[in-house]
């Protein structure tokens, strides 16, 4: 009985949690902002109406406030991931205090009650972007952890929509990064204020920002998917093997680089320059990880 209810319960946290993630992830790339153009960038210092400590990005509207539904869903799958946590403890019989991934468990569940106690307070909608995703992932490292290490063989889908995810998520990436090098050559062209023909056939500022954007956007989902499926191999970590660590480790920040860009985008109205330099650094994170599957490959098709 109790492993039929962890079940279930389970089924319904993972549900509830993908949706809430997914409103909360068309709230901010719905967001809209104003990029400043390159009339603005000429009249840089040029006196005290134009004071710009950073002339990457003015939110011109305020960020899209969370979906009215996901916070409720949000707070129904915290509720069956606590119920599954609880249950799978005993049929696993896993103490949750000796588990990595049942402590991470627990510790998503204290974030997502103090955000979803604080977030009209203060105004911290925007955070769903991360917190869901998260519970989302921990609660699938928690479900794995309570398999037996002899792995399955697994469906070929199952191992193409992993490997696919995220070589198409970096894929994207790259592109991003791209559009962000380029922004900042350009910005860098404007405040020298060089004659726009000798600008090398750069696109605007406006341009490059929307192509950071919509790249970061489509890409995100991708790496989401890419990090849920790997929680597959969760078990791993708890072997200390310190290329998985490594792997999880920059793969992790990847996706948390890239939803903090996304996050201040619509919260803050963190645009332009800010927004190129953490995409930037996203990206190193994904190369990193690409570096360690390069020089010392997995064995195997493990994530």
């Amino acid at each position: 009985m109790p492993e039929a209810l962890s079940g279930i319960s389970f089924v319904l946290a993972l549900l509830f949690y993908g949706a809430a993630s997914a409103l909360f992830f068309l709230d901010v790339a719905r967001s809209r902002t104003r990029l400043p153009s390159a009339a603005d960038f000429a009249g840089f210092g040029a006196g005290p109406h134009h004071h710009h400590h950073d002339p990457a990005a003015r939110p011109s509207s305020a960020a899209a406030p969370a979906s009215r539904h996901a916070p409720l869903l949000l707070g129904l799958g915290a509720l069956g991931h606590a119920t599954y946590v609880t249950l799978a403890s005993f049929v696993a019989r896993v103490c949750p205090v000796h588990s990595m991934h049942f402590m991470l468990s627990v510790a998503s569940l204290f974030a997502i009650g103090v955000y979803l106690v604080a977030r009209r307070r203060f105004r911290i909608d925007a955070l769903g972007l991360l917190i869901g995703p998260l519970g989302l992932a921990f609660l699938l490292g928690t479900f794995f952890l309570g398999k037996p290490h002899a792995e399955p063989k697994l469906s070929p889908l199952f191992i193409a929509a992993h490997v696919m995810a995220n070589l198409l998520g970096i894929a994207l990436f790259l592109l991003a990064g791209a559009s962000a090098a380029l922004y900042l050559v350009q910005e860098k062209r404007l405040k020298q204020k060089r004659h726009v023909e000798r600008m090398g056939g750069l696109p605007p500022l406006d341009t490059l920002d929307r192509a950071v954007h919509r790249f970061l956007s489509a890409g995100f989902p991708l790496l989401t998917l890419g990090i849920i499926t790997g929680t597959y191999w969760a078990h791993r970590l708890e072997m200390g093997n310190t290329e998985e660590v490594m792997r999880a480790i920059f793969g992790y920040a990847t996706w948390l680089l890239i939803a903090l860009v996304l996050l201040l985008r619509a919260a803050a109205g963190w645009r332009g320059r800010r927004a190129a330099y953490g995409t930037i650094a996203g990206l190193a994170c994904a190369a990193a990880v690409l570096v360690i599957y390069l020089v010392r490959p997995a064995v195997g098709l493990g994530g």
